[in-house]
């Protein structure tokens, strides 16, 4: 009997399992997203090298960049002012400019001067440094996106926001958002299928296949400068019939 296993055992950011609605947008990283717990990092595991080869690639919907709305003043009042003041610039300016303002830690929602202060407000990389977590999110249009044209925009967009005190924005690096990963399970599925009476067929007609977790999570990591990649953990069999 021959048995092909094929794993996706690459870095994953991990976060919580949510239902999708067709307008729900995910960020894409280059790291397997894996949706079963809450902001965990796991290590390589079961010997794999990276995902399954079978499944799906597609071009992104949006370039995401990150953007952490941030003040160090030393009274946290004054900080929390500060800060969400130039949130408030920030969503103007997005809004004149064609931006989209976003923010999520798994599924990515608007963000407005209404809702901005419901976001987690957290702790920043120095001391008497709090700041917030957002995302630019622009739609790849035209035949050749790049994102090295949407990062220079993004940094021109920031570097145009007024501060207010001690109030400052870091930009992160622009990756990729997709909406609805979960409308390309059946496309996946189709894709194993495939794979799997395919090698079937090189062991005769005797010889059938099973196949195995496929009722599992969807993941998907970015395979190229505009592209994602979707696929299913799975096993298959090959046995006589």
């Amino acid at each position: 009997m021959k048995k092909l296993i094929l794993l996706a055992s690459a870095i994953a950011v991990v976060a919580p399992v949510l239902p999708l609605s067709a307008q729900d947008t995910v960020v894409v990283t280059g790291a397997r997203q894996d949706r079963s717990s809450l902001n965990a990092y796991l290590s390589p595991s079961r010997g794999g090298s990276g995902p399954s080869a079978i499944g799906v690639t597609r071009r992104a919907d949006y370039f995401v960049t990150p953007l952490f709305v941030s003040s160090d003043s030393r009274n946290f009042e004054e900080r929390k002012a500060e800060l969400f003041k130039m949130l408030g610039e920030t969503l103007t300016r997005a809004s004149n400019e064609g931006i989209d303002i976003v923010a999520g830690q798994y599924t990515l929602e608007p963000v407005t001067l209404e809702n901005m202060r419901e976001l987690p407000l957290v702790g920043g990389n120095r001391p008497d440094t709090n700041r917030v977590q957002i995302y630019a999110r622009i739609p790849l249009r035209g035949e050749d996106p790049k994102v090295r044209t949407t990062a220079e925009r993004i940094r021109a967009f920031v570097k145009a926001i007024p501060a207010t005190g001690r109030s400052f924005i870091d930009v992160g690096t622009t990756g990729l958002g997709i909406d609805d990963p979960e409308q390309y399970r059946r496309a996946v599925v189709r894709e194993i299928a495939q794979e799997a009476n395919a090698y079937a067929k090189l062991f005769g007609n005797d010889y059938g296949v099973s196949i195995t977790g496929l009722h599992g999570d969807l993941y998907f990591q970015q395979s190229s400068e505009t592209e994602v990649f979707l696929y299913i953990e799975h096993t298959f069999d090959i046995a006589p019939k």
